[in-house]
């Protein structure tokens, strides 16, 4: 579980780094500004379908699972 916002910035920049991705190839893909998506990602200031977006950009599903 991601707790926060510096947390955050590592798991979203290493999937980036992952799968290919920098912030420049994001913003271009997002059709925003390089210091738009760089300040989103340190102030983890992205909404659930953005994040959904680049989610799929990536190759990934997010899911809800129920605890137990």
């Amino acid at each position: 579980m991601i707790s926060n916002k510096v947390e955050f910035e590592y798991f979203l920049k290493g999937k980036l780094a992952e799968n290919g991705f920098n912030i420049s190839k994001l913003s271009e893909v997002l059709g925003t500004s390089q210091q738009n998506i760089s300040q989103r990602i340190k102030k983890a200031t992205f909404d659930y379908i953005e994040l959904s977006k680049i989610a799929d950009l990536l190759g990934y599903d997010i899911e809800w699972v129920k605890r137990k």
